[in-house]
């Protein structure tokens, strides 16, 4: 039941801005932990009545009491809250991003439907939230290029395959680009591929040389090619990709010496690691990375891509790497490779209990022993 200092803010619609904000504060900071719940909902009337009138500090101090109270309101209260600002244009912004990171049953109507949420807003949480996360956002029903590229940098199969029967995506050239070099190794992306409407002639033709008859025969029907048609888009294909190996040499060639030149000055730090990586630039990762260590760079990847946990723990403490970015690092570079991801947080609990366990000097003699044992190099 609410106490009737509760009911007064609610009914009191016609006081002052600043007396109704004063009102909630005080609330804000005499309530007790049962009474969190009504606290939640009177905050969320008011922002619902007022957001408009509110400054921006106001607007801050709520949204921070929001964030402090979220955990402590059922999820019942928060999924009833949402089917009413999901679709709602004049939400306060504030409240539809904090949803939006909610737990995915309270954050997928958000994520679907609300056109509040802007691409810079939908980024952060594909890179940091679930994948559940990601799955609710291509269901949107407009997906710009940049929220599109960041999907298929970081999304797993399921991810990509839902994208792609997402009609209203805008996938641009680059991005298809890198679809079909992942449909290689991921038959389930083919099919939506070859059906989408936008996907250039001359990349069709390339996956033309690796998928299953019955697909070769929808490439030909859905582009409305031949087989000499294709023979001479893949001809064109093999030249261009030819000159992409050599700008990619030319590319490397260019990571290496500016990544000497940061360690030549002592910029060469975990931040610089975090920020390539976060910018998917995952080959100038791996060569910073592996100078930090001292680790050739065949053998980087490997312990990057092939190792589990403990392996990563292993490398990022010897790069003094904090532990708090340590699983972040895990999950990005997993998604760079189309990897699954996720772990449970029994295997999340052990990864960093094995990583405060650690210290730099034994990290460094653990990977110094990798190196004189490749390729036989065990892991730990």
């Amino acid at each position: 039941m609410l106490k009737p200092c509760f009911l007064d803010v609610m009914k009191s619609t016609d006081l002052p801005i600043n007396e109704e904000v004063s009102r909630l504060l005080k609330f804000a900071h005499t309530n007790k932990a049962e009474g969190r719940s009504d606290l939640f909902t009177v905050i969320v009337d008011f922002l619902e009545r007022r957001h408009a009138e509110l400054t921006k500090n106001q607007l801050s101090l709520m949204s921070d009491i929001l964030v402090k109270l979220i955990s402590d309101v059922e999820i019942a209260i928060r999924q009833k809250l949402v089917g009413r600002l999901a679709e709602d244009d004049t939400a306060p912004i504030d409240l539809i991003i904090l949803l939006a990171n909610d737990q995915i049953e309270v954050a997928r109507p958000v994520l679907s439907l609300s056109t509040l949420l802007s691409d810079e807003d939908l980024i952060e949480i594909i890179r940091h939230k679930t994948v559940q996360h990601q799955l609710a956002i291509t269901s949107r029903r407009r997906l710009s290029p940049k929220i599109c590229h960041e999907l298929i940098t970081v999304g797993n199969s399921k991810t990509l395959v839902m994208l792609l029967n997402n009609p209203q995506a805008r996938i641009d050239q680059e991005s298809f680009s890198t679809l079909v070099e992942k449909s290689r190794n991921d038959r389930h992306i083919q099919p939506p591929l070859i059906e989408r409407p936008d996907l250039p002639a001359n990349l069709a033709a390339r996956m033309y040389q690796w998928v299953s008859d019955s697909l070769k025969q929808a490439i030909l029907t859905n582009f409305h090619l031949n087989e000499a048609d294709i023979e001479r888009l893949v001809a064109t294909a093999v030249t261009e990709a030819t000159i992409e190996h050599e700008a990619r040499i030319t590319q490397e060639g260019s990571e290496i010496l500016l990544v000497n030149k940061l360690h030549k000055a002592g910029r060469l730090t975990p931040s610089f690691l975090m920020k390539c990586l976060r910018q998917g630039q995952s080959s100038l990762f791996e060569i910073a990375f592996s100078k930090i260590i001292l680790v050739p760079q065949k053998l980087m990847r490997s312990l990057l891509y092939d190792g589990d946990t403990k392996t990563l723990a292993v490398i990022c403490c010897a790069a003094d790497i904090d532990r708090s970015v340590f699983m972040t690092i895990y999950q990005l570079t997993r998604r760079a490779q189309n990897l699954d991801p996720e772990l449970s947080n029994e295997e999340i609990a052990d990864a960093l209990e094995y990583y405060r366990k650690l210290d730099k000097q034994t990290a460094l003699v653990t990977i110094q022993q990798w190196v004189r044992e490749t390729p036989q190099r065990p892991f730990p």
